[in-house]
């Protein structure tokens, strides 16, 4: 039986402190209603604390650009008694209706931590209000749950993450991880071409994605060649390389003020030109951030 007991007080134990780490404190993020877009989608803050595997605190729901918000406290527990990723959680309200006089609905919340996005995400459904219900996804955050008359953050950030889930980014303290992963890749092209295999189309697609999850980072585009051709010929070839590949980041939605492009045609190889193989090295464009 103390045997028993002790298993059982070091699980609740694990299950309080990972939920601790990983789940308490502030998600910040929007709920979008059934059938519609993230860019319908409204703010919504949590406050949650982890006590063994039961879940508590307070929910914030504001209505975009306006003062408007209603305040809940929220009850629950991990979904399966063991998983600190899958929570489950309702409302109960402090006040029946938004700061605005608008009727408040009470919302429950089935959520699960993405470990490769990093966000808390999953669907809610009303209580009180049946044809409510929808999607929710948030990322971890440092503001504050309070009772403000005014929005905890100014709405501008709305915008931005309504872009971020549209384009597909990960949450910003994934998108940090991913960044110092994110290794560099040549992209090779074919002799005489500057269209890019369609195999390097993932990797192009997840540097995008960095570019566009990092306001402040630039890149540059580095064409290169074999010395097969004349040196303006060759330098021409390596410069339509580059294009490409800005083209390409371009269509992605980086903007074309984040690149900057440099041709060496054949200045500069990695591996000899004298073989086939070291010539199809010296085929390719080169990337670094700035």
């Amino acid at each position: 039986m103390k045997k028993a007991f002790l298993s059982l007080f070091i699980l609740c134990f694990q299950l309080n402190c990972i939920c601790q780490l990983t789940l308490s404190g502030t998600w910040q993020g929007l709920l979008t209603r059934e059938n519609q877009g993230w860019d319908l989608s409204e703010p919504i803050y949590f406050s949650i604390t982890c006590i063994g595997s039961s879940i508590n605190g307070e929910s914030r729901e504001e209505k975009y650009n306006t003062s408007s918000f209603c305040s809940k406290i929220i009850y629950g527990k991990l979904s399966d008694g063991k998983s600190i990723k899958s929570i489950e959680f309702s409302q109960t309200s402090t006040s029946s209706k938004w700061s605005d006089g608008a009727p408040s609905c009470l919302l429950s919340f089935s959520l699960k931590y993405n470990d490769t996005t990093g966000y808390f995400e999953g669907s809610y459904s009303s209580t009180t209000c049946p044809t409510q219900k929808g999607s929710v996804k948030l990322y971890k955050s440092i503001t504050e749950v309070n009772q403000s008359p005014k929005p905890l953050v100014p709405h501008t950030w709305v915008d931005r993450f309504r872009y971020d889930l549209i384009v597909g980014l990960s949450a910003p303290d994934q998108r940090k991880k991913e960044l110092k992963n994110f290794k560099f890749e040549s992209i090779y092209f074919d002799y005489n071409s500057d269209i890019i295999p369609a195999n390097f189309n993932s990797y192009l697609n997840s540097m995008a994605r960095i570019i566009l999850g990092h306001s402040d980072l630039r890149i540059k585009i580095i064409g290169n060649t074999d010395s097969d051709g004349s040196d303006k010929f060759n330098e021409n070839l390596s410069r339509r390389r580059a294009e490409s590949l800005t083209i390409y980041l371009e269509n992605q939605g980086v903007k074309r003020d984040r690149i900057i492009i440099e041709y060496n045609g054949e200045k500069l190889p990695i591996d000899s030109n004298s073989t086939q193989e070291g010539r199809q090295k010296n085929r390719r464009v080169d990337f670094k951030f700035i």
